[in-house]
């Protein structure tokens, strides 16, 4: 995905949400006054990032019928973005995994949390990309296809986001 929004000239950086050492929100609300979570850890320079970025591509495997808790934990530290609003339009695509045959109600999940991204501002209505069979880390090299697919996606938030700053 990243690959294919370079090749339609969009920069990127990854985040591994697991190799960060953070915690959960903890429903202080102090984030309702300043637009900043008051916790200081390694999702604050992770903050600052996504401030700048305009395409965001959030990744997730499940596991147990749920996005795994390091995007959870994420997602609920996103919440200073609902208050103080990010300008500037931005697009943003939820991309999930997991190794079960193609379920539905995995897609939903997908949905869910590509919806939130509207409360952080302008988005563009964000995309979902859910794969199926996808069991090991390295299971998604062996699928040519889906690669293509992904590498599509990113090209397509790309090019759209520059088509909206023209």
């Amino acid at each position: 995905m990243l690959g294919g929004a370079k090749e339609a000239g969009a920069a990127s950086s990854v985040v591994r949400l697991n190799t960060l050492r953070y915690r959960g929100c903890q429903g202080c609300d102090a984030c309702q006054t300043t637009g900043e979570c008051v916790l200081k850890d390694d999702l604050t320079s992770v903050h600052q990032q996504l401030r700048q970025a305009r395409l965001w591509v959030l990744a997730a495997p499940i596991y147990y019928d749920g996005v795994c808790g390091q995007m959870k934990l994420f997602f609920d530290r996103l919440r200073p973005f609902s208050v103080r609003k990010l300008s500037g339009r931005r697009a943003g695509l939820v991309l999930i995994t997991y190794e079960d045959k193609e379920r539905k109600d995995y897609a939903k999940h997908a949905r869910v949390l590509a919806g939130y991204l509207g409360w952080f501002g302008d988005f563009r209505p964000a995309e979902t990309f859910c794969a199926a069979d996808l069991g090991g880390p390295t299971a998604a090299k062996a699928r040519a296809g889906l690669l293509s697919r992904a590498a599509e996606a990113g090209k397509r938030l790309a090019r759209g986001l520059a088509e909206d700053v023209q």
